[in-house]
């Protein structure tokens, strides 16, 4: 979660606290943070203890649904694109980076709007409507009666998103701000911190809650997207209804007009003078030849501020890198083991979760502990440790991705002239086995290691029980060469049974899926069908059949097989772990005709752990902590107090053009592997950081006296102790 990229608190969007020049008039120096007495003030709050207008809490409970539902939806937004929607990885996640650009420009033209035109409230309420009509299309074309895995319905919902969460970012904090007549304006501190706190709950809930929804519901297939996209979308209707209810009860101001859009205008007036001149220019700087039209002091700001932007050039690789987490993260936590034991199994798209979670533990760390240790250093070496930090997670990813692609099973065919086989032992008892003059023991309901068999002739496997009275008996089985192969065998009325079946893999199944096969030695020859769930997977399973096999998503399911008259032969829970295969036996259970299931693993899952994703999120978490928070500060600190507005509007961009370069590389497809990717960012952001350090040994800082902290056009609406966590 970005905790200031823009303003806002422990969320990874962070443009919720925009600038707005018609705030009241309460000095403002830094970023804010959610920590230490501002827990006290949320309290209050719950409480109704607070003397805060009746509004906001309409403008509080709009803000957490409104969060929950971009943060659910954007929670799960890349296994859709990649799962349902068949995009290849580097497809998805250019979409998905397109969908992100997009959120972080159009809040530039929802301050203008604001600002300029309709003013706030009818900016929120409209844009709202926009919003909520495209979480309902990405919620109604995840149908499959009506989207059927066709894209240009989500692709436009994801578009009218964007244009809704662009157009009501830059509004709501400000509006808030505006309900406090000037004797409450020691009240905007408390109004912030529970601001922050719903932005925090609404953001973190909803991305533990959404892949729940998205994988443990089924409906119409495996999985639910359309509930999981289809809750977001209730949220944000629910967030539209209490903003309305509250409409009577507000104070709205009325458009002050856009600080951003101005500086646009006297600088591409400039620029157009600069052009038209012919012979030399007598003004000191370029900006100088707008004096004719516009104010001297404008002029002189512009040209401090545009001092502190050239310090940006750099910023965008740092989210570059950052926001990956809701991409190529996901995609690498696809790959991995997410059981956790007796708590169950972690979802992938769950871990995003974690840099929430640290952000919540960390700031009172890094502010009581690591910044007072690090005062020392000026911002823009913080900014740089942030930089290294950011690509240290990436070098951790790229260890742990080459780690997984170690463990990554190759399904190899055996040479000319051999096949592999397995023995495998569904008795309650050990078997003694010998092939072509190899004595193998096979442990009760187990499976014997690969057996690769010359295939000059037919095999023959001798079987001897060592319970039943040592029965024993030969079996000859017909194999072809460059083949694998499964041999089962039990027994059934003090009889020994044989059953030879051929693998036919090629290949693990995908990321984040599992797959299920079934075989019947059971005597008779009544038909099966395997059920996972209560839903038909399998069916016309005969007993000495061959092995039929279906790919499922990768969680754990109630596994039964019938007969065909829907009567329950076996009642199983099974757990189909991530690229795991496992094979489900039919056989005699007794003499009295009973069935059981015996199940046994043909190919193991992913063995590396998700929770091998931790220590990256928590060293990027930090890093995001050391650049995000300081990165506001120095701009806030060294720019005019009138150019905020715009240095925030230029924050937005460097996360936008981050964004923009991750589609780029995507789409070049120039990688082949996530390891080397990763590597590959970890090197730029590198590169990046030498130049950020070199061009900071170059800067002058500016001090500023406590007089120039006046007209500062985000006045009332940043508090530097409250906004640490933006």
């Amino acid at each position: 979660m970005d905790i200031s990229r823009s303003g806002e608190a422990n969320t990874s969007d962070g443009s919720d606290i925009f600038v707005s020049p018609s705030m009241p008039q309460v000095e403002v120096q830094n970023p804010p943070k959610l920590s230490g007495k501002a827990w006290g003030r949320i309290r209050k709050f719950v409480l109704c203890k607070t003397r805060f207008p009746r509004s906001i809490y309409f403008i509080v409970g709009n803000e957490f649904c409104e969060r929950f539902s971009y943060y659910g939806m954007k929670a799960i937004l890349f296994m859709y694109l990649t799962r349902v929607l068949k995009f290849s990885n580097n497809t998805g996640t250019a979409v998905f980076h397109t969908f992100s650009m997009l959120c972080y420009f159009t809040p530039l033209f929802g301050a203008m709007l604001a600002d300029g035109w309709i003013g706030k409230y009818r900016t929120i309420l409209y844009v709202s409507l926009i919003y909520a009509l495209g979480n309902l299309v990405v919620s109604m074309t995840a149908l499959p009666p009506l989207g059927m895995g066709e894209a240009a319905g989500p692709m436009i919902g994801l578009l009218l998103i964007a244009i809704g969460t662009g157009g009501i970012k830059p509004c709501v904090s400000a509006f808030g701000g505006d309900q406090f007549p000037s004797d409450q304006e020691h009240l905007l501190q408390s109004f912030f911190s529970v601001f922050y706190f719903a932005i925090n709950a609404g953001s973190l809930s909803s991305m533990l809650l959404t892949p729940v929804l998205r994988g443990d519901v089924q409906c119409f297939r495996d999985d639910c997207y359309s509930l999981a996209f289809g809750i977001p979308a209730l949220l944000m209707l629910l967030a539209i209804a209490l903003f309305w209810a509250g409409r009577h009860g507000y104070k709205r101001r009325p458009p002050s007009g856009n600080i951003v859009w101005l500086v646009v205008k006297a600088t591409c007036y400039a620029l157009k003078k600069k052009i038209s001149i012919k012979g030399v220019n007598t003004k000191p700087h370029w900006m100088d030849l707008a004096d004719d039209k516009y104010d001297i002091q404008l002029i002189d700001d512009i040209k401090a501020m545009y001092r502190v932007l050239f310090m940006f050039l750099p910023l965008p690789v740092f989210w570059t890198l950052f926001d990956q987490q809701g991409s190529r993260w996901v995609q690498q936590a696809l790959q991995m083991d997410g059981d956790i034991g007796v708590l169950g199994t972690i979802k992938p798209d769950q871990m995003q979760a974690l840099n929430a979670v640290f952000i919540i533990l960390l700031i009172p760390v890094f502010e009581g502990i690591i910044y007072p240790l690090v005062k020392k250093p000026r911002p823009l070496k913080r900014m740089a440790i942030g930089m290294m930090l950011g690509a240290l997670a990436f070098v951790i990813a790229g260890l742990v991705q080459l780690k997984i692609q170690a463990s990554e099973m190759v399904i190899t065919p055996p040479p000319s002239g051999f096949a592999d086989v397995y023995l495998v032992n569904t008795a309650s008892c050990n078997v003694l086995a010998s092939i072509q003059n190899r004595s193998i023991g096979v442990k009760p309901l187990g499976k014997s290691t690969k057996l690769r068999l010359n295939l000059k002739k037919n095999i023959t496997l001798g079987v001897k029980m060592t319970c039943n009275k040592g029965l024993q008996r030969n079996f000859t089985f017909k194999v072809n060469e460059g083949r694998f192969y499964d041999i089962l065998f039990g027994y059934h009325d003090n009889e020994l049974i044989g059953h030879l079946v051929e693998q036919d893999f090629t290949s693990p199944p995908p990321p984040g899926e599992s797959e299920i096969c079934a075989v019947s030695i059971a005597s008779g020859d009544t038909f099966y069908s395997l059920q996972l769930d209560g839903q038909t997977r399998m069916s016309n399973i005969t007993a000495m059949g061959n092995l039929k096999c279906t790919t499922v998503p990768a969680k754990k399911y109630k596994l039964s097989i019938k007969n065909q008259d829907s009567k329950i032969a076996s009642n199983n829970e099974v757990i189909l772990q991530n690229g795991g295969t496992k094979v489900a036996v039919l056989k005699d259970s007794g003499g009295n005709g009973t069935r059981d299931v015996f199940i046994y693993e043909e190919f193991d899952p992913q063995s590396i752990s998700m929770l091998w994703q931790i220590p990256q999120y928590f060293v990027i978490t930090s890093g995001e902590i050391m650049f995000s928070i300081t990165g506001l500060e120095f701009a806030y600190s060294q720019a005019p107090a009138s150019m905020k507005s715009c240095l925030q509007a230029a924050w937005l961009i460097t996360v936008a053009i981050g964004n923009l370069i991750v589609v780029m590389e995507a789409e070049s497809r120039i990688i082949d592997t996530l390891s080397t990717e990763f590597f590959f960012f970890a090197a730029m952001l590198g590169v990046v950081m030498v130049a950020f350090s070199v061009m900071s040994l170059f800067y002058k800082y500016v001090e500023k006296t406590e007089d120039e902290t006046v007209g500062d056009d985000t006045e009332g609406i940043i508090d530097m102790d409250e906004l640490k966590t933006t």
